[in-house]
């Protein structure tokens, strides 16, 4: 095979990322609390529990905000030596045409979880997202295969 098959992944909010989230606010609360055990004062408590409040806040926010959809890969034909192999999009159904997304890129490789970033042709805003096994394990190495192509 010279290049990844075609393939569609779903993409949805991550436990992994919910887990890390949920562990960071509880050791930042235990922290807290011991300062606020420790300390005599009254308003640097206030103030840190304000913080930890504003913090959990817009962690729970970035986490609701996740994106949700479908990653779609389809290769190219390849004509040329320096032709691209494929081109990535993304769709909110699987029956979708959807969007293409530019410079698709691997952030974090953990092997079960993967942290992608890409920018869409339409906002040019960049997008983040957890990709995990889980969600489709037969399709898993497919996607694996694609992202590893895109590099190519």
């Amino acid at each position: 095979m010279h290049n990844a098959p075609s393939v569609m992944y779903p993409v949805g909010r991550c436990a992994l990322y919910a887990g890390v989230l949920a562990l960071l606010a509880v050791l930042a609360a235990l922290v807290l609390g011991l300062w606020a055990w420790r300390s005599e004062t009254f308003w640097p408590t206030v103030a840190g529990a304000a913080g930890w409040l504003l913090w959990t806040g817009l962690a729970v926010r970035s986490w609701r905000r996740s994106p949700v959809g479908f990653l779609r890969w389809r290769p190219l034909a390849r004509d040329e030596p320096h032709a691209r192999r494929g081109a990535w999009g993304w769709c909110d159904e699987p029956e979708a045409d959807g969007v293409a997304l530019q410079g698709l890129g691997v952030a974090l490789d953990l092997q079960d979880w993967v942290l992608l970033s890409w920018r869409d042709t339409h906002v040019h805003r960049t997008h983040w997202a957890w990709v995990e096994r889980a969600r489709d394990p037969a399709r898993w190495n497919d996607l694996r295969r694609a992202l590893v192509a895109s590099r190519l």
